[in-house]
């Protein structure tokens, strides 16, 4: 059977079986892989200290970063008449890089060469912009959180709350993807066609044996 041909854009989108079994596992794989390939101190330090600064510079509430080896966090933030904030890597968005990071390197390459021609360069173009959108996202809603805790909110409410609610720029981050990368969605719907065809297949050979039984039950 001939494979499906998708065009977009004046493309053609054609893609193998196995790129799409290798971007549903690369997918997580690499995402945890860049996760959990070590603990992610550094990134603390540069993340808490930026948040401090811009906090104070738009607030003035006089914030300060306090690091302690010894604590369960390695950095706090001190908020003056508050008890201190402890800092963590789910605090740095690197959990939100690490899964675009996944997607963009395993999103398959079409097997037309002219569609597949500067992927990775797109790939690369995606991937720097995603994570500057992500980080910079990120320090806006602790700026807004931490302010807010500030002047009296109560920190549970305000933390659970406003990271849900920025989770909304992982739709800008697909949209953006698309535009990039349109392999992302096309694949996708690609390996549902797929599907689609393997289902009909087996229903149609089922149909045909049952079929088959009936003429031989007929005949006798």
């Amino acid at each position: 059977m001939k494979p499906p041909e998708i065009e977009f854009e004046g493309k053609k989108y054609i893609f193998s079986i196995k790129s799409l079994i290798i971007f549903a596992i690369g997918t997580p794989l690499i995402s945890i892989l860049i996760y959990f390939s070590h603990d992610w101190v550094w990134l603390h330090e540069i993340v808490i200290k930026q948040t401090v600064f811009f906090m104070n510079l738009l607030t003035g509430m006089g914030a300060e970063a306090v690091y302690n080896p010894y604590g369960p966090y390695y950095w706090y933030f001190e908020i003056p008449g508050k008890p201190n904030i402890g800092f963590e890597t789910f605090c740095t968005g690197i959990q939100a890089i690490a899964i675009f990071a996944g997607i963009i390197i395993s999103i398959p390459h079409s097997k037309d060469p002219i569609t597949s021609k500067n992927i990775w360069w797109r790939k690369l173009k995606a991937l720097i912009i995603s994570s500057i959108i992500f980080y910079v996202v990120n320090i806006i809603r602790m700026v807004i959180q931490l302010y807010l805790y500030y002047i009296g909110y109560a920190w549970d409410d305000i933390h659970y709350s406003i990271s849900a609610a920025s989770s909304f720029i992982a739709a800008i981050i697909i949209l953006l993807l698309h535009k990039w990368i349109p392999e992302f969605i096309i694949s996708i719907i690609y390996a549902g066609i797929l599907i689609k065809r393997k289902i009909k297949g087996s229903k149609e050979v089922e149909s045909s044996t049952l079929s088959n039984e009936q003429n031989k039950i007929e005949k006798n």
